[in-house]
């Protein structure tokens, strides 16, 4: 069974950070996530100026599958508390780096998600 899970996530992950122009998979097409306890979930963070509830939509969509339902990294790295500035994870984000492609989303929700995950 972990087999079979292992290779599920690792088509889904090769096939979310492939993405180039083509759009996201539909939600009933997304594979489950596994609970996480409450006491390991990332929190919202209130301050900043950025949208968090719009943030976490986009890392949902764009970045989950490699980097972890909680950022805590899974085929990609760790992504909180990684003390990178806003600036380089927008430019992460926008040109890609080392295995991670560029990812196609508007600048504004680059932006935003770049400084939610700055802040995590």
């Amino acid at each position: 069974m972990k087999k079979m899970l292992l290779a599920l996530g690792l088509v889904v992950g090769l096939s979310a950070c492939g993405g180039g122009n083509e759009a996201a998979p539909a939600p009933e097409e997304a594979a489950p996530e596994e609970a996480v306890p409450a006491d390991e979930a990332v929190t919202e963070e209130p301050a900043g100026d950025f949208n968090a509830e719009a943030a976490r939509a986009t890392y949902e969509t764009s970045c989950i599958s490699c980097h972890g339902g909680n950022l805590e990294g899974a085929m990609g790295p760790k992504l909180a508390g990684s003390e990178h500035s806003p600036e380089h994870i927008l430019g992460v984000i926008q040109n890609g780096q080392n295995t991670m492609p560029a990812i196609d989303i508007p600048a504004e929700e680059a932006e935003n998600v770049a400084k939610w995950i700055a802040a995590q």
